[in-house]
């Protein structure tokens, strides 16, 4: 039962590797492991060339299968944000912390892979009480930085475990000694001087506070000796690692500026002063830097009292830092993590927004073959729609043409529907006055007519003739006296005025006697 993880810092100058073993007993085993990289040649900047370089370094040292593997992506590389928020509720926090980064950073959250860490809670005096408020340690690397650090890994046959920060990597150097018993200040900067860059990491109060790459380290120094005393990079390199720091103090200049702009950046912010200093790194073996920094920066160098003694891994800092990572190293019976329980894995977010992207892509997928049968059952539908729509079209053609055959006759043709129904209405009433009362039309004549004849008295009409409101006709009786009886009849009528007979005379017949009477007709 053994606990393992290799930490690995990939430099442009040197690979370091810290192999961290804790075994059940409780027995920890430190090896370091160191790969010189030859620098300024053009095919050492390939990736190619650094992959192999690596490989080979891994295979030499057993570093393949013995523990997982975490590496660091440098500070430069990402956007660091600390966000203070009113309660600790982790599934809260997941869901706020984007929408408050996404205003902080000038990308968008698609093209960012992000972690963030709920730091511990701030001072000695808020240990023995339950925090209210958190503060979370955000994280966001663009995507395209994590996929070419994994490229490249996967280029030298290795899977991390775990991507870190190499800023947080130092703060748990912190942590791990005071797992150890050493009083490690609270307030501390640690100035990692590498060859080409110096990570700087602010603690204060226990706690990580600014992270920043500045981009000076050990060999720009080299390079000044080498154009200072006209020699090759090679024996300037030798020539810095035996020269006091006070022959070189003018060439540290910009590195010291830097610092100093962090520092007062931070305390002017925070409003909080540091104490103590830790110079690690490669850079950090040149002669009484350590001291030298920190008064030029009005801080106090730690030492072995505080934990930073012989073993503390100095130079491998940001190696070790990553092999004491709390998700791997944890022993079963402690319930603390080796280290701290501030961790950062952007391997994990890059997994979690791989297997978001595949999802995606499926769910993309699965939207598009169903947008496809969609499309094809509403064509489907459409057609069936359109197919209906034209035999019941069809059919109500076939019953109005049946229908206007009935009403309007078969000779007629479609579109003359209007002149046909207006022939057909004349028709139709023509037809109409024959029979209707309330118009001057024959029957109604008649109808008076016949009221007005006397009772008894036979009546023939031979000729009847009605203009307008005048009536003409000629008819037969049987005497001279029902003729004048008919005359008074209508004469006293008052539905006619003007009442005259004219022509009387005697028929062919016996008893017959021809007459003409005309009236006008009152109208009503």
């Amino acid at each position: 039962m053994i606990a393992e993880c290799v930490g690995l810092d990939i430099g442009q100058t040197a690979i370091k590797a810290v192999r961290f073993r804790r075994r059940l007993t409780g027995r920890e085993s430190v090896e370091y492991f160191h790969l010189p990289l030859p620098y300024g040649k053009p095919e050492t900047a390939e990736p190619a060339h650094r992959a192999g370089l690596l490989r080979n370094f891994l295979w030499q040292h057993g570093l393949y299968g013995s523990g997982d593997i975490v590496t660091a992506l440098p500070c430069q590389d990402l956007f660091i944000r600390t966000l203070s928020f009113p309660f600790r509720d982790a599934a809260k926090l997941e869901q706020v912390v984007p929408f408050e980064v996404e205003n902080l950073i000038p990308m968008a959250l698609d093209d960012v892979a992000m972690g963030s860490v709920v730091l511990p809670p701030r001072g000695p005096s808020e240990a023995g009480q339950k925090p209210k408020g958190a503060d979370v340690l955000v994280t966001a690397a663009p995507k395209d930085k994590v996929a070419e650090h994994l490229r490249f890994l996967a280029a030298a046959d290795l899977k991390p475990a775990a991507i870190g920060v190499d800023g947080m990597a130092l703060y748990s150097v912190t942590k791990f000694l005071q797992e150890e018993g050493a009083h490690v200040p609270g307030d501390l900067a640690i100035i990692d001087v590498g060859a080409t860059k110096t990570t700087l990491c602010l603690i204060h109060e226990g706690r990580p506070a600014l992270l920043r790459t500045v981009l000076w380290g050990g060999n720009h120094l080299t390079h000044a000796l080498a154009v200072r005393y006209a020699c090759s990079f090679a024996e300037a390199e030798r020539r810095k690692r035996a020269m006091a720091v006070q022959e070189v103090d003018a060439w540290l200049e910009p590195l010291l500026k830097e610092l100093r702009v962090s520092l007062h950046g931070y305390e002017g912010t925070s409003r909080q002063r540091l104490s103590h200093c830790w110079v690690s790194g490669g850079g950090s073996k040149l002669r009484e830097l350590s001291g030298h920094v920190a008064h030029e920066l009005g801080l106090t160098p730690v030492g072995p009292r505080q934990g930073f003694g012989s073993n503390c891994p100095r130079a491998f800092s940001i190696a070790f830092g990553l092999a004491i990572h709390p998700k791997i190293v944890r022993p079963r019976w402690k319930p603390k993590a080796i280290g701290s329980d501030v961790a950062l894995d952007l391997n994990a977010t890059a997994d979690s927004t791989s297997v978001q992207r595949e999802a995606s892509r499926h769910d993309r997928r699965l939207a598009l073959w169903g947008a496809l049968i969609l499309g094809c059952l509403t064509l489907l539908d459409l057609s069936v729609r359109v197919m209906v729509k034209e035999s019941t079209l069809k059919e109500v053609k076939q019953s109005l043409q049946t229908q206007f055959a009935q009403t309007f006759g078969a000779g007629a043709a479609s579109g003359e529907e209007i002149d046909v129904a207006r022939y057909r209405v004349t028709a139709l009433d023509k037809s109409l006055a024959v029979i209707d009362g309330s118009r001057n039309n024959v029957l109604a004549r008649l109808s008076e007519l016949a009221k007005q004849i006397p009772a008894g008295i036979p009546l023939t009409i031979r000729e009847l003739t009605i203009e307008g409101a005048a009536v003409h006709l000629e008819a037969e009786t049987n005497s001279f006296d029902a003729v004048e009886k008919i005359k008074q009849a209508f004469t006293a009528s008052q539905a006619f005025q003007g009442a005259a007979v004219t022509d009387t005379r005697v028929g062919a017949a016996a008893n017959q006697v021809v007459f003409r009477l005309a009236y006008q007709v009152q109208r009503p």
